[in-house]
């Protein structure tokens, strides 16, 4: 995606060339240590803002490295609010009090770094969708906080990212199920068996799967208040997990491409010896 240079003023006033962004007051760290999470989510983002303003107006051009800092304290920050504990919530709350002020408008289905990214970003909804996107799929690969400038570099950048993410969403439900019925020979995170689980379960409607609706709890379990037996729920679950047959499939392939390439080399060195 090409980058433009956005004249947007500072929320907090006017950054010159010398005025570093105290860039300690968007860690997490110093959202958990706050006496009032609420309040400094609203003061964490708009620091992210004067940094990301310092960097359209004087390194934008020489490097990505502060944007994938600034999307990093973006995952960062997503990461913090996603939990069930009293500061996530609060945290979350602080996040809709900051978007109420702002008079930004979202869908009830925006993800959650939709929004803090539209926060920190502005509204140009390009450059929104495309990181947003990208955040979305380090977020569906699980990339650790700290490997989310390498992760972005390793993939060609934040625009290959959001291409591949792009290109996925053209296959059909049906291919995505397909796709994620590899997740039902992964491997076994948990067994759960109760006498109560076994009653809600209907043997008139046996299909591939089960879903179990559950929560994360405070003490970091996971309470399971459902068991849905409904052929579309289970594929659309099995649909979200359509990633785990693609790497499947790219895994497969890239071990034929390789059986591939050692057959033409035998070959080419049984040509040699017979010549």
């Amino acid at each position: 995606m090409s980058q433009e240079k956005v004249k947007e003023s500072s929320p907090v006033g006017e950054l010159k060339n010398s005025d570093a962004p105290n860039k300690f007051a968007t860690s997490v760290g110093y959202l958990l240590t706050r006496s009032n999470p609420e309040r400094a989510v609203g003061e964490a983002i708009d620091q992210l803002i004067l940094e990301r303003v310092h960097w359209e107006n004087h390194e934008l051009a020489n490097s990505n490295e502060t944007l994938y800092s600034l999307l990093q304290h973006c995952y960062s920050l997503n990461n913090a609010m996603s939990g069930t504990d009293f500061t996530a919530k609060a945290l979350r709350k602080g996040l809709a009090n900051y978007i109420g002020q702002k008079g930004y408008q979202f869908k009830e289905s925006s993800p959650l770094i939709s929004k803090i990214v539209k926060c920190v970003f502005g509204v140009d909804r390009r450059r929104v969708n495309a990181y947003s996107s990208a955040l979305r799929v380090a977020i569906a690969e699980q990339v650790a906080v700290m490997n989310l400038p390498k992760f972005f570099k390793d993939k060609g950048g934040i625009e290959e990212v959001r291409r591949q993410a792009t290109a996925g969403r053209g296959k059909t439900m049906k291919d995505k199920v397909e796709l994620g019925r590899a997740v039902l020979e992964s491997d076994v995170l948990a067994k759960v068996q109760s006498d109560t689980l076994s009653k809600n379960f209907s043997n008139q409607s046996l299909e591939e799967g089960v879903v179990l609706l559950a929560t994360r709890e405070d003490d970091g379990s996971f309470a399971i208040r459902r068991v849905v037996q409904s052929n579309a729920a289970v594929k659309s679950a099995l649909a979200a997990c359509a990633s785990v047959g693609q790497d499947k499939e790219r895994a497969k392939q890239f071990a034929e491409e390789q059986k591939a390439i050692e057959a033409d080399r035998l070959a080419a060195q049984a040509a040699l010896k017979a010549a």
